[in-house]
């Protein structure tokens, strides 16, 4: 859907606030942003992206859903959540595999096309650079992730987990459990007992509420590259320092 001129300049206010469009003047945006498409998407829809049919650039306006793949056994991997203001890139997608994404909630989603990106780029130092930072702290999530899932326990990937609801001041589940265990890659159950084990570390789950008896109950599952969006981390009241 190619919104109107009262859309563009409703999602154009969403977008100038994402970190991918950051010390980017509004002229600057313009012609960029008069290019964006629009989709809507329920929840429970389930939409297959090609790599070459889909090489665009996606941004959450809002919504929630996951990215996954299937191995050759027909076992679910989820590789991503994907949530409010978040980026989808071609480099999500490949030739060899398919991706799916599954809408947990109903999701707008605003996307450019690979041409409209690659014209910012030649003419937009700034914007090369963003494009460039994005790509980076990608591969690095990935990276993170995949020595999560091959070193850490059971408990210590859900306590790793939890962190991001500390960091941001929420202490609540952020996205459903069912969806975070198989993000995890563990059973539901497995999942449900992990939290029981947490209790041991004074860390309690009431529904979807976290409480902590001393309040760093957590912070012994941080990492250096989690950490870094902790206002504590290496200071005096980070147990790390």
């Amino acid at each position: 859907m190619i919104p109107s001129e009262i859309h563009i300049e409703q999602y154009s206010a969403f977008l100038s606030k994402l970190p991918i469009f950051k010390n980017i003047s509004k002229n600057e945006l313009g012609p960029l942003f008069q290019t964006m498409q629009v989709h809507q998407y329920h929840k429970g829809d389930t939409v297959i992206f090609d790599a070459d049919q889909h090489a665009n650039l996606y941004l959450v306006e809002s919504g929630l859903f996951k990215l996954t793949k299937f191995d050759q056994r027909g076992d679910e991997l989820v590789l991503r959540i994907v949530d409010q203001n978040d980026a989808i890139s071609p480099m999500h997608f490949s030739p060899h595999y398919d991706i799916s994404a599954e809408f947990v909630k109903d999701t707008t989603l605003i996307y450019f096309s690979k041409n409209s990106i690659n014209n910012l780029i030649a003419k937009n130092h700034q914007f090369s650079m963003n494009i460039i930072q994005f790509l980076a702290e990608s591969a690095q999530t990935l990276m993170l992730f995949a020595e999560v899932l091959q070193l850490k326990t059971t408990r210590e990937k859900v306590g790793w987990y939890l962190v991001r609801a500390k960091i941001n001041n929420l202490l609540e589940f952020p996205h459903p459990k069912r969806l975070i265990a198989a993000y995890l890659g563990m059973a539901p159950e497995s999942f449900s007992r992990a939290l029981t084990d947490l209790k041991n570390d004074g860390i309690f789950v009431k529904n979807r509420s976290i409480e902590l008896n001393n309040g760093n109950e957590l912070c012994q599952y941080c990492d250096a590259v989690t950490g870094s969006d902790c206002d504590d981390f290496k200071s005096n009241a980070c147990i790390h320092h």
